[in-house]
């Protein structure tokens, strides 16, 4: 185990209540439900078809205004009866605006603040298409696996844009993983963790309504089975971090955000 650590957080928050934030000290996460209004979802919403239009077009992945569009191909005679489907968009703040102007704005950055401080930076972001019919599985894992030479006080927002249901793949979290500090990780069915043993744990299925926001440490375990249902599950992930990244690195910005 690495010597990643989980650093408690005050209790007191200007956003946040005290049992919120009590919360994300033990359990490594939190729900804020309604955190989106109907507008903002509209324009996530309106973001994914102008997406899909393009992604049918090309019939492949493609970049644009540093973003990656990732298409995959669904098997013949799918139910939504297209040959591709949008999967994610990689780096989603880059490209749309409408993205920046929600995912960023005074409301989400003042609870970010309440979990890492007020300095806040840009880490990474995706617009995360889940299909009916063929959404894969996302195996167990920890967000900082995949970027150990950054610090860990940083914290994911994942917003469901679609409600995220058992039957769609909602996200699952153990609650107080994040005290473990790192698991290791290895490259199987994806980047992840040795699952044995993981049906004995204590697991937490984060149903959401479109609007609300779950966030949690980039050391908190969490995974989500494939979407076989006939609902599509469409979310946006965004990491915020409190320092910015090495000179040269891949991910974030080296400007905070100004509040």
């Amino acid at each position: 185990m690495s010597l990643a650590s989980f650093a408690p957080i005050s209790t007191t928050g200007r956003t946040l209540s005290e049992e919120q934030l009590a919360q994300y000290n033990r359990d490594g996460y939190i729900i804020v439900r309604g955190l989106l209004d109907s507008e903002e979802i509209g324009k996530m919403k309106a973001l994914h078809a102008r997406a899909e239009v393009l992604s049918q077009e090309r019939g492949e992945s493609f970049k644009l205004n540093g973003a990656h569009y990732d298409v995959e191909a669904l098997p013949p005679g799918h139910p939504q009866g297209k040959a591709v489907a949008l999967r994610k968009i990689q780096e989603v703040f880059k490209s749309e605006q409408d993205y920046v102007d929600v995912m960023s704005s005074e409301k989400v950055l003042d609870i970010v603040a309440d979990l890492i401080g007020d300095d806040i930076y840009y880490h990474s972001s995706k617009l995360m298409c889940k299909p009916a019919h063929g959404g894969r599985r996302k195996p167990w894992h920890q967000d900082w696996a995949y970027w150990q030479e950054m610090n860990t006080n940083q914290v994911t927002m994942w917003c469901a844009i679609d409600p995220s249901t058992r039957e769609n793949g909602c996200i699952q979290a153990i609650p107080g993983s994040h005290k473990r500090g790192y698991v290791e990780h290895s490259h199987q069915e994806d980047y992840m963790i040795d699952e044995f043993g993981i049906e004995n744990e204590h697991i937490v299925f984060a149903e959401m309504q479109p609007g609300d926001a779950l966030f949690f440490s980039v050391l908190t375990l969490h995974a989500s089975d494939p979407n076989n249902s006939d609902k599509n599950r469409l979310s946006s992930i965004i990491d915020f971090d409190s320092q910015p990244p090495p000179e040269g690195h891949g991910y974030g910005s080296q400007t905070p955000f100004e509040r």
